[in-house]
């Protein structure tokens, strides 16, 4: 991948630039849920704390899964237009663990990972987020499509 000057930082009593890391970007300590949490914890959460994206961890925060709006959206019926049966069918649905509607197959990065990385990851993979990972396979935090864009616009400011 070609490198490009602006994904590069002037570190702290550093004389040359420095890759520019996925640290600088991340959302520290993401909010998480354990597989058994319900579809409905999830919609909750992502309202509550204006998110669409959450890592699913087991009880020693180590990555299971990843849960989205849009795996949401597609495994949950909704909207004003549905019939009865529609509707008690969407509530089941909510019901239903976030194990059976996550993503298992989750791309991952690392704090120190350059910019450069996470952007080919995003475009190779098709992905709008990726959770942190520390050394133990722990979630440190995420890094999601608005940090990319948010980069993207003070590079341009």
């Amino acid at each position: 991948m070609k490198q490009h000057r602006w994904f590069y930082e002037r570190g702290p009593g550093a004389t040359a630039l420095q890759p520019l890391t996925v640290r600088a970007l991340m959302t520290p300590s993401p909010a998480t849920l354990a597989p058994d949490d319900l579809v409905l914890d999830a919609m909750r959460l992502m309202r509550e704390k204006g998110v669409r994206h959450i890592p699913i961890v087991n009880a020693a925060g180590q990555l299971k899964g990843l849960v989205t709006e849009t795996d949401i959206l597609r495994n949950v019926l909704h909207g004003s237009a549905m019939t009865g049966d529609e509707k008690y069918h969407a509530t089941l649905d909510v019901m239903l663990p976030i194990e059976q509607v996550m993503v298992r197959d989750v791309a991952t990065l690392k704090a120190g990972d350059p910019v450069e990385r996470a952007v080919g990851l995003f475009l190779e993979r098709k992905i709008r987020s990726a959770p942190i990972l520390d050394d133990a396979g722990k979630v440190e935090g995420i890094v999601t499509e608005t940090d990319l864009i948010r980069l993207l616009q003070h590079m341009v400011d």
